[in-house]
């Protein structure tokens, strides 16, 4: 990934002027100029330089083409490439976005767990960029984003080899002991059931678009089978393939990446999460069409696969469990849901600057119903 040929880089609108120090990344992995949404460099330099850090505010901003939410910038401090992160533009739903908890997450398991980069600052005052950010380390690698994450057809060892890695990953994240690294500051260890359900309901009845039938449905029906009080871990919150970057000839992890919803809540739920994107031959046509990860490949597991290789490796009985877990997958698809009506209310206020969200909305009533699926045991 660390050389660049000029083809890519034009193609990305890039010349060998703007750049300075090689790139680390693959061009085609930045927006073009044109693209970019610009900060404001000289004020940056000037909280990093009270800071002790330096940062050049002459050089072209480069902006990471990924992702619907968070802002991404390849920046240099130092001699040191890093990745600045702020939240979108626009009006943040309430605990979305959080700078600050990303800071205190990366804070707590960089120390412990290779897979965390390192937190570089964290500023929360709004004045110097137009709103909280972070700056952390960045991680060289591959992100696997797509249905071909490896940028050709892959085997399917290669395949099945990426759908285990994302078990791997889960397992050791759940397996710190709270205590022992710091991790309290994370969050409440009681109520997480309860209190994410409210929470992505608030978001719910503050979405613009109308809810379909099957959210209120799915909501109810949740409400009325809360798990009590379960195992709990470090969490990521929002844990998904694209958020893990690789070396791209081993295919060894080299980050986990967006820890923004970072907190303690059950490990099923990150669990749970994963299987939300993790499409199926027969999930709703719309609904396939985003869920774009390598899972129909063959050699993939399946979500019933999946779930399996998880219980194992945490030493968790399909059985026992199988309650909380269908629980927590209905949850999953609820919050996919709510994401996606959020990120159609994007493109209904300004359907030319979020012309790419127009899709969210016929996709969202069917994460709403695979949820009653999950929870009527029909998807695993």
């Amino acid at each position: 990934m660390a050389r660049q040929l000029p083809s890519m880089m034009r193609k990305a609108g890039l010349s060998e002027m703007d750049q300075g120090p090689e790139l680390p990344v693959a061009a085609v992995l930045l927006r073009s100029p044109a693209a970019t949404v610009a900060f404001d460099r000289q004020a940056l330099a000037r909280y990093l330089a009270g800071r002790g850090q330096d940062f050049d505010a002459s050089a072209r901003p480069l902006q990471f083409s990924g992702g619907y939410g968070n802002l991404n910038y390849l920046i240099r401090v130092g001699e040191e490439w890093a990745v600045l992160r702020r939240p979108p533009l626009g009006e943040i739903p309430k605990g979305g976005n959080d700078m600050g908890r990303e800071f205190r997450a990366l804070s707590v398991l960089a120390p412990v767990w290779p897979l965390a980069p390192r937190p570089m600052a964290f500023c929360d005052d709004p004045a110097v960029l137009g709103a909280p950010f972070l700056i952390s380390e960045f991680r060289a690698g591959l992100p696997l984003h797509g249905q071909q994450p490896l940028g050709t057809a892959m085997t399917p060892a290669q395949a099945r080899d990426l759908s285990a890695l994302q078990v791997d990953i889960l397992t050791q994240l759940h397996g710190f002991d709270i205590a022992a690294i710091g991790a309290g500051v994370l969050g409440r260890a009681e109520g997480f059931a309860a209190r994410t359900l409210r929470g992505w309901t608030a978001r719910l009845d503050g979405a613009r678009t109308a809810s379909p039938p099957e959210a209120e449905l799915l909501c109810r029906k949740l409400a009325e089978s809360l798990p009590g009080e379960g195992r709990v871990s470090v969490i990521h919150n929002d844990f998904k393939l694209d958020n893990i970057v690789v070396d791209p000839a081993t295919l060894v992890p080299q980050a986990v990446l967006d820890w923004d919803m970072a907190t303690l809540g059950s490990p099923f739920f990150d669990l749970a999460t994963l299987l939300t994107y993790w499409a199926a031959p027969d999930d709703p046509p719309q609904l396939r069409a985003i869920n774009l990860t390598h899972s129909e490949a063959p050699g993939a597991l399946t979500r019933r696969e999946l779930v399996e290789a998880y219980m194992r490796a945490c030493g968790r009985d399909r059985g026992r469990d199988e309650a909380e877990l269908r629980f927590f997958i209905g949850l999953a698809f609820a919050k996919l849901g709510v994401i996606y009506l959020q990120l159609y209310d994007r493109f209904q206020a300004d359907p030319a600057g979020y012309a790419r969200n127009e899709k969210f909305g016929a996709a969202a009533p069917g994460a709403f119903a695979l949820g009653l699926d999950a929870l009527d045991g029909k998807l695993i």
